[in-house]
Parts: C-alpha cells; sequence; structure tokens
C-alpha cells in the first residue's frame, strides 16, 4: 500500500480565491533529498520517511563520535 502524497497540490482556501498553487517543485525537492538520504545512510532504502530521519540522526551521530576519536587519536600520535 502505497502512502499518500506529503503535500497536496491545489487551492489554498477557496472562500478567499486565492490562486492556484503549486506545490510541485518542492515537494520534488523534498522527494529527492529522501532518495539521496536513502543512498547515504546505511540500512535505509526501504525504510519510511520517519525511520529514514531517525537512522540519519543516528548515522550522524555516529559519524560526529568517529571524527572525535580520530581528532584525539591524531593529536596523541602528533599526526
Amino acid at each position: 500500500m502505497r502512502r499518500k502524497a506529503m503535500l497536496t497540490v491545489g487551492r489554498k482556501k477557496k472562500g478567499r480565491g486565492a490562486l492556484l498553487v503549486s506545490r510541485r517543485p518542492l515537494q520534488h525537492m523534498v522527494l529527492r533529498t529522501l532518495r539521496e538520504l536513502k543512498k547515504i545512510v546505511p540500512d535505509a532504502q526501504d525504510a519510511d520517511v520517519d525511520v529514514l530521519l531517525r537512522r540519519t540522526a543516528d548515522y550522524i551521530c555516529i559519524l560526529e563520535l568517529k571524527v572525535t576519536v580520530l581528532r584525539r587519536l591524531s593529536t596523541i600520535y602528533g599526526v
């Protein structure tokens, strides 16, 4: 079962005579960014958006920890 699109396309509010608002460029940008994240973050190819964002946050924490460890090792060994 597919999820519905995150953004809707159409009029904002009918009563106020709002112009037709196209949100497709924003929607495409968000979907493209999510596809990029799925390529970068390990074990995230089949994840939903909420799981993908959680795994991304965890991956960022892991990468920051690795950088900290490598910096400390380089100061110890004088590299």
